[in-house]
């Protein structure tokens, strides 16, 4: 092995025992780039929101360059109930990287209340079971005896999560708390810290405007909590040309800097790329992120299938 993949293994390997000291009191929850075109991955309350059947994939792979890179897989379909305010939804998540695994589904339901004409506010419920694997012999460690890292996690847990989400014709604002119960992962005990998950919160909001016939503006916010972990954000701005073409870029604070792009192939098929650049200390290694979606929509009978920007 040569000087250069030596120390890349080097820098990985901090940057991973970082984060799992960091993350085993405190798991985070995947991370996607394009979550102002997939509302419903953040926040229950926006199943069925679109008014038709929507089904959704998403990939992300980060710090490309290596085999054990992070990678996140998410698809969920989601619906209204005809003739009624309510919609339901189901996601299924497998996101992994060298040491963990988690895999796993959630059911959601909506209850839309309309506040004016064109506003309306919908509350969410999900509840689903996730498996949490973490391999920690497979870390390379100075002492192979070291019981720190000599063990194999295995736990599965049962969760629950709330949201609202509010908008009119162009404005919207979401809150959502997607995993209420604290759980501890670790079944047994060892020197190293608790493996918990904490409580995560959402808050994202934006407006569109519309500049011309043929140009419309959408910045969004998203703002990312975790009980014991400073808060982070993500601010967004999308142009959307001839209702076939979205150019976006997003800044996350002391993170990556993304670029998004968004296509319209027919009145149903929507697909999407972004590329986030790590602005933070693993840019040293990484070669940034690579994100890919595809969004499905079928007409619930009345709706059409006329763009929605949010």
């Amino acid at each position: 092995m040569n000087k250069v993949n030596l120390f890349r293994r080097f820098v990985l390997g901090i940057g991973l025992l970082i984060s799992f000291t960091n993350g085993v009191s405190a798991q985070q929850l995947p991370l996607y780039s394009e979550y102002m075109f997939n509302t419903f991955e953040i926040n229950p309350a926006y199943a069925g929101a679109r008014d038709v059947v929507q089904i959704i994939s998403m990939f992300r792979k980060q710090w490309t360059g290596f085999k054990t890179a992070p990678q996140s897989t998410f698809l969920s379909v989601d619906m209204p109930i005809p003739d009624k305010r309510v919609g339901l939804g189901l996601k299924i998540v497998d996101d992994r990287d060298e040491i963990t695994k988690t895999f796993g589904a959630q059911a959601a339901y909506s209850y839309k209340v309309p506040i004016g004409e064109y506003s309306t506010l919908a509350l969410g419920l999900q509840a689903g079971a996730m498996s949490y694997k973490s391999d920690f012999t497979k870390v390379d460690v100075i002492d192979p005896n070291d019981p720190s890292f000599s063990q194999v996690v295995n736990s599965v847990k049962v969760n629950f999560g709330t949201g609202f989400f509010f908008n009119t014709e162009n404005f919207f604002v979401g809150v959502s708390l997607p995993n209420l119960m604290r759980q501890n992962l670790k079944k047994n005990e060892s020197t190293l810290s608790d493996l918990k998950q904490n409580m995560n919160f959402y808050f994202n909001t934006g407006y569109v405007f519309s500049l011309s016939e043929n140009f419309v503006f959408k910045p969004s916010v998203l703002v990312r909590g975790l009980v014991g972990s400073p808060i982070s954000f993500d601010m967004n701005a999308n142009l959307w040309i001839a209702d076939m073409l979205s150019l976006g870029a997003s800044y996350r604070n002391k993170s990556a800097i993304v670029g998004i792009i968004n296509l319209r192939v027919t009145p149903q098929l929507y697909m999407g790329y972004a590329y986030d650049h790590s602005i933070s200390r693993l840019n040293i290694i990484a070669k940034g992120s690579h994100e890919v979606i595809l969004r499905y929509e079928i007409p619930n009978g009345r709706s059409s299938l006329s763009p929605r920007y949010f």
